[in-house]
């Protein structure tokens, strides 16, 4: 099918433009999405581990007031504590299990369902933090998958049943739990950026370990960024320049005309 003259550049600028819509969603859309999040990444099975969850508000003009966790129904961990933060009301929901599991060997009956905290506030582009010391995880290992509610002061919610597709994205806190070496195997530990804190670790230990690691993962963005905008520039100069000649190719050109010369003894009689 043929095209005419102007829908080449202008296809080019709009296939640039999208390109850089598709860059910039890309680069920021990770970061302000990432809401709530718990360190370490990685914990050892058998024992008991604390945890920091952080409820983070992405929002402009509205107030974070309610956190709920949910726990898988195929893990069973019987006990966890949660710290007082703040004006924060915690309630730890338990639910049945049965038949009832030998943990650690004790018969456990009950698990941890879901933590709520009710209560307190979140300003916006402002973070609380809340540590949740759990136990005794599953010796064997696996992945601790945390259903997220986030709710504002307007009654709208946030959730995150799953886990994100990559680091950064959003989705369900997610805990790697490592075998215990007194446990059969079962397979290659899953390897996260967090150290694991112990049982009775100190409030600095905690509090070195709830602190996000730095680096340059917040550079990329702007890389990403910068890249697209000079990719832009360029095809619209491209696009310009092939408009600019289409146009002069498309004027008329003078052509000379044959002049006929009079002889030259014309008019003498």
């Amino acid at each position: 099918m043929a095209c005419s003259r102007k829908s080449g550049p202008h296809l080019l600028a709009a296939t640039f433009t999208t390109t850089l819509t598709v860059i910039c969603m890309l680069a920021f859309a990770p970061a302000a999405s990432a809401r709530v999040t718990v360190v370490p990444g990685s914990v050892q099975g058998g024992g008991t581990a604390t945890l920091a969850v952080r409820l983070s508000n992405e929002q402009p003009d509205m107030v974070t007031t309610r956190l709920e966790l949910t726990f898988p129904p195929d893990v069973v961990i019987p006990r966890v504590e949660v710290a007082r933060v703040g004006k924060w009301r915690v309630k730890v929901d338990m639910r049945r299990v049965d038949p009832p599991v030998t943990v650690d060997g004790e018969e456990v009956d009950e698990a941890v369902a879901s933590i709520v905290w009710t209560g307190g506030e979140v300003a916006p582009k402002q973070f609380e933090q809340f540590l949740v010391t759990a136990g005794p995880l599953p010796a064997g290992g696996g992945r601790l998958v945390l259903a997220a509610v986030q709710g504002y002061e307007d009654g709208t919610v946030d959730r995150w049943a799953d886990e994100a597709a990559r680091p950064g994205w959003p989705g369900a806190p997610t805990i790697a739990i490592t075998p215990d070496a007194d446990a059969a195997p079962v397979g290659r530990a899953v390897e996260s950026g967090g150290a694991p804190v112990q049982a009775g670790a100190g409030p600095a230990a905690m509090a070195a370990a709830a602190e996000p690691a730095s680096g340059g993962a917040g550079v990329l963005p702007w890389i990403l960024l910068v890249a697209g905008v000079l990719v832009a520039g360029v095809g619209s100069v491209v696009g310009y320049r092939q408009q600019e000649r289409r146009k002069r190719l498309a004027r008329p050109r003078l052509t000379s005309t044959n002049i006929r010369e009079l002889p030259t003894g014309a008019g003498r009689r």
